[in-house]
């Protein structure tokens, strides 16, 4: 319910900010943001995975669990800061990034904010609930600063930047939570721990960059063909989208940890857990996809009050696409579980040049719709790929009871 309230409170601002700097305003605004999204996910690198997956195998060590602690955030915050100076290289330097240089600046507050947040090790601990008030608190921050402080258009540069804050103050937070709960001791990281972390890391960091690619280029390709109105009428589709994605995200946090312990003890436990959980999170999620694809129209008028039907054609174009992403979580968390990485980064690598490749075709001739189009095609093209490469490395069993 506290996770339900964290979604809808950045959304439920929406049409405040809408009204307030406009469509075009509010494209401008999502371009940076995508940007921010692209420079948080080497940050990451990928250690919501490879530290979860080692924090689930050893939470009982505390030493060790000390160990991975520090030197994970030590990693990331030494990405963080080589990203700094790249993005001001680039907003000195370059006409594209120099433009719309301070909403860039300020806004780097929100990768700030996510390196500080140690989401990973609460997952790998499991202990969820951690992250949850955690990320209230910093939508909360968020929804009370544009609240006072975004009345103008000329103010939509300041969004990002507090949706940074709100991150950061929540990111330290749940450092002292981790620290002070779970008695960790303190490690100074060693450069030959970052680096082992970081040569871990680099595969599932390419296939972050390939998600987040194929998720949020479509933007910059629309953007190339169209203008700022169009991309602000897709970035309200989107968003609501991205809202009901973000439920499938929580989902696959929540059982990651498990799965990983399961698939090192049996198959069969792995797959009484998956029929217990996973089937009825299916059919809830076709349930609520079906009710988004009827209530678009009355959906998109909170959000905008003029009459283009734009937005809610692409909106019931992506209703459906949370299922298409449900099918595939099972066997990208089991690749992933058994380090298969090679296997899930070709797919996902594939499904990146396929969605670059349709979007450039697509926008050319329908504009937004062929955004939409692209996205579909691209989440069937990586869920049967997964689920085939599930099959190439033996691990279907997992998920499909073998016959006695």
């Amino acid at each position: 319910m506290v996770q339900g309230i964290n979604l809808l409170l950045p959304l439920l601002v929406m049409p405040l900010v809408i009204t307030t700097i406009g469509a075009d305003g509010f494209g401008v605004v999502v371009i940076g943001q995508v940007l921010m999204i692209y420079l948080s996910s080497v940050s990451d690198y990928g250690f919501n995975l490879t530290a979860t997956r080692d924090i689930a195998l050893y939470k009982q060590d505390n030493q060790r669990v000390s160990k991975f602690f520090f030197t994970v955030l030590a990693s990331k915050l030494l990405i963080t800061a080589l990203l700094f100076l790249l993005l001001m290289v680039l907003a000195l330097l370059t006409p594209v990034f120099g433009h719309n240089a301070q909403l860039y600046i300020l806004g780097f507050t929100y990768v700030i904010g996510q390196s500080l947040f140690v989401n990973w090790f609460f997952q790998g601990v499991e202990k969820m609930h951690f992250i949850t008030i955690s990320t209230f608190i910093a939508r909360l921050i968020f929804v009370i600063l544009v609240l006072f402080f975004i009345r103008h258009k000329e103010d939509g540069y300041l969004f990002l930047f507090f949706y940074g804050i709100g991150n950061m103050v929540a990111g330290i937070f749940s450092i002292c939570i981790a620290v002070h709960i779970f008695k960790l001791k303190f490690f100074r990281p060693h450069w030959a721990d970052i680096i082992h972390e970081i040569k871990d890391g680099w595969q599932i960091t390419i296939s972050n960059l390939c998600i987040n690619t194929y998720l949020y280029s479509n933007v910059f390709i629309l953007r190339i063909f169209t203008n700022d109105l169009t991309v602000g009428y897709y970035s309200i589709a989107e968003k609501i989208f991205f809202t009901v994605r973000q439920v499938l995200s929580l989902f696959s946090q929540v059982v990651y940890p498990h799965i990983c312990q399961l698939s090192h003890k049996n198959k069969d436990e792995v797959n009484i857990f998956l029929k217990q959980i996973y089937l009825p999170f299916l059919l809830m999620v076709i349930a609520g996809c079906s009710l988004l694809f009827t209530l678009s129209p009355e959906i998109i008028h909170v959000f905008l009050k003029d009459t283009s039907t734009l937005p809610v054609s692409l909106l019931r174009l992506l209703s459906f696409v949370p299922v298409i992403v449900c099918l595939n979580i099972p066997a990208y968390q089991l690749l992933i579980a058994f380090n298969r990485k090679k296997s899930y980064l070709s797919i996902l690598g594939a499904g990146t040049i396929i969605n670059i490749a349709c979007n450039i075709l697509f926008v050319n001739i329908w504009g937004a719709t062929g955004t939409a189009i692209s996205i579909i095609i691209t989440e069937l093209f990586i869920t049967v790929g997964l689920n085939w490469k599930l099959s190439n490395n033996n691990l279907t069993g997992y998920i499909i009871p073998q016959p006695l």
